[in-house]
């Protein structure tokens, strides 16, 4: 099975194109101050961070995260709030405890984002 399917199995979900592809090409990515949570073949635990399995369960519990949709793809370090993926519409968010921020319309949005440092 390939990771993204294995990703899916275990959050519940479909997951966007383009994170699939980031997770069966990647697996996870450290850019700047920002780390972009998935799935690579060296995890010895997939219930912790930088695991995006891990980073959603962990969050799901003390954010406002739509259970059957989002899934926590980073961490910003300056606001110390989640950055979820919304897998049902594609889009970016931060999620802010009770309010949620957009931050790309995409995931290969946000990775251009990171890399060019907008965000």
């Amino acid at each position: 099975m390939n990771r993204s399917k294995l990703a899916e199995k275990y959050l519940k979900v479909k997951l966007p194109q383009a994170y699939k592809d980031f997770i069966d090409k990647i697996g996870y990515l450290v850019k700047g101050n920002y780390e972009i949570f998935g799935l690579s073949d060296d995890m010895q635990n997939l219930n912790t961070i930088p695991c995006v399995i891990g980073a959603t369960k962990l969050y799901k519990k003390d954010y406002a995260l739509i259970t059957d949709e989002d899934i926590v793809i980073s961490y910003d370090p300056l606001l110390n709030n989640p950055i979820v993926l919304n897998t049902k519409n594609g889009k970016v968010y931060l999620i802010d405890f009770e309010k949620r921020r957009l931050l790309a319309e995409n995931f290969n949005e946000f990775l251009r984002k990171i890399e060019t440092k907008i965000l």
